[in-house]
């Protein structure tokens, strides 16, 4: 199946608050200790959350690494709005900061010992985009930590994953979850970009419809 562009922005109050509503505890939290698990030498450091959304993964992180500076960007300022305020409900000012911008145009007077980001790479009109991240952001030796949804082989495959996984959702929810699978890379294909890229990083499948991407950059 090909790939199916969607908004590269989740603009509109109404997806942004279907989107906060959403209960991905299990999920979001999973993403960090599996981050803490593959950089089990990561305890503190300046700390990119591209794509940071509501900033669910930043405030995690924050939790689960307290000594850390996180640096959260995103374009939609309807999310970024939700994101401050549940930053101040958990009193992380202190460690997080988000900022409303677009990857890779976005810039920062520092680079990052870490990129992360969840579901953002199938918001991007190419992958390229990703790995021009990367060498705008990230300094030698940094710890890169993607996770995104992978695209299926059918449009019926696509429909079953959304009716199986999110079939209590709102509407909304659910819609963007089906578009955001349509939108997303294959396994295959983000192998063959890293290959050409002479990228030393790991992708791997982590359920039916997650993958994650891996390894320290080294300029």
């Amino acid at each position: 199946m090909e790939r199916t562009l969607e908004p590269e922005l989740m603009l509109d109050p109404h997806q942004a608050f279907a989107y906060a509503s959403a209960d991905f505890s299990t999920a979001h939290q999973a993403v960090i200790e599996r981050f803490a698990a593959i950089f089990s030498a990561f305890n503190e450091g300046l700390v990119l959350d591209m794509g940071c959304g509501t900033a669910d993964i930043s405030i995690r992180f924050a939790k689960r690494f307290p000594r850390a500076k996180i640096i959260g960007v995103d374009g939609s300022p309807s999310m970024l709005s939700i994101g401050r305020k549940r930053i101040e409900e958990y009193h992380l000012s202190h460690s997080i900061e988000l900022f409303e911008g677009i990857i890779p145009t976005w810039s920062y007077p520092a680079p990052f010992d870490v990129l992360l980001s969840n579901s953002l790479l199938h918001h991007l009109p190419r992958l390229s985009i990703a790995w021009q991240a990367i060498k705008k952001y990230a300094k030698k030796g940094a710890f890169i930590f993607f996770v995104d949804l992978i695209r299926p082989e059918s449009i019926e495959k696509a429909r079953l994953l959304t009716e199986s996984y999110v079939q209590n959702a709102p509407f909304l929810l659910k819609r963007d979850f089906f578009n955001s699978l349509l939108a997303s890379f294959t396994i295959e294909e983000i192998s063959q970009e890293i290959q050409s890229k002479n990228l030393s990083f790991t992708v791997e499948q982590i359920s039916d419809f997650h993958l994650m991407i891996h390894g320290i950059f080294n300029g």
